[in-house]
């Protein structure tokens, strides 16, 4: 059993097959011990109103796959990554939020949490001018 097999170690499994017929299955930990993959994430936004103030509503719809399924999203809108991640909303079954926006830049955080308590974390920064921009 190991995390993976040089080729030294599949040619003595292959020699002592064929030369001396002992059997030996190489197991990689993956096929024992599922390997933990966190879930992915992307996140869409669309503007919805503006008002007369610069004021705009974004509608943001996150959308996270895993194998194991989605338990919720948990949506930051005043991300500061020196403050980490602080949460307006924790438990968004849905992933799917509106909310106002000043003129500014903004940096929106999303997490993603599967049935399994594994997270991913997505960014998504905003400049607010007359027009609604998503920055990369």
């Amino acid at each position: 059993i190991a995390v993976s097999f040089g080729r030294g170690a599949i040619e003595e499994a292959s020699r002592l097959k064929n030369e001396e017929r002992i059997l030996i299955r190489l197991l990689r930990v993956e096929e024992i011990v599922p390997v933990a993959v966190k879930p992915a994430i992307s996140v869409r936004i669309s503007e919805m109103e503006r008002d007369e103030k610069g004021t705009r509503k974004i509608a943001f719809a996150a959308t996270g796959q895993s194998p194991a399924g989605i338990e919720f999203y948990s949506w930051d809108f005043m991300y500061d990554a020196e403050k980490g991640f602080k949460p307006q909303v924790l438990l968004d079954k849905a992933g799917m939020q509106t909310y106002a926006f000043k003129t500014g830049s903004h940096t929106i955080a999303v997490k993603v949490v599967d049935n399994d308590g594994l997270e991913n974390l997505e960014t998504v920064k905003l400049q607010v001018n007359g027009i609604v921009k998503r920055v990369k």
